[in-house]
């Protein structure tokens, strides 16, 4: 029993993730490219002011994006991924 139990809480963890996933795509897609990138730095500067930001996570997670973007999005990116690094 404690097996299904803790695959229903997980059901329900990854179900209230991929809604949060999916309202989080909502929002930035309505932003203009430079919206996005004035929002991401200002993450990043917010981030490593108080000491949370990881670059290896944030590449992580970009390299899990990069099937799904075209070959000038993803040079983007790699552009940005140096800007954030230095």
């Amino acid at each position: 029993m404690k097996c299904m139990q803790k695959s229903l809480r997980n059901f329900k963890s990854e179900k209230c993730a991929e809604k949060r996933a999916s309202e989080i795509v909502g929002e930035y897609s309505r932003m203009s490219e430079d919206a996005l990138f004035a929002k991401l730095m200002e993450e990043v500067a917010s981030q490593k002011s108080d000491g949370t930001f990881d670059m290896a996570e944030l590449t992580e997670n970009v390299n899990k994006m990069r099937p799904y973007l075209s070959a000038e999005q993803s040079a983007k990116l790699n552009h940005l991924l140096k800007l954030i690094g230095s």
